[in-house]
């Protein structure tokens, strides 16, 4: 993704979580635009130039000391089918293949608040 491709994604991003405005996902996109050749972000369009998914990723090291593509921030438009899911795994072990990585890892966030219980 440039920068210039940003405020195109981000529909997307305001449908996936409405809390985030359009500035912080500018600034996501500032910091990890400028990382170098190992990061980055990555959108997924159709011909008609819709965004349907985006993920940033790095190239890291495993515990062995062996390269991995590590997936994050991994949005995916809700739509029928699961071609887009074809395309975004697809995408993904094009971008290991090309940077020598022996997986790929999908980060996933955990809330560290409890959930709230209510009484009955």
């Amino acid at each position: 993704m440039t920068w210039a491709e940003a405020p195109v994604a981000y529909p997307l991003v305001y449908l996936h979580d409405a809390s985030v405005t359009l500035d912080a996902w500018l600034d996501f996109v500032r910091r990890r635009i400028g990382q170098g050749e190992n990061s980055g972000l990555i959108v997924m369009r159709d011909r008609a130039k819709i965004v349907h998914a985006l993920f940033a990723y790095r190239v890291d090291l495993d515990i062995k000391g062996l390269r991995q593509l590590c997936i994050a921030q991994l949005i995916v438009a809700q739509i029928p089918g699961s071609q887009i899911d074809r395309a975004v795994i697809a995408a993904t072990r094009r971008m290991a293949e090309q940077f020598g990585c022996q997986d790929i890892t999908i980060e996933q966030p955990f809330c560290l608040t409890a959930p709230t219980i209510s009484a009955a």
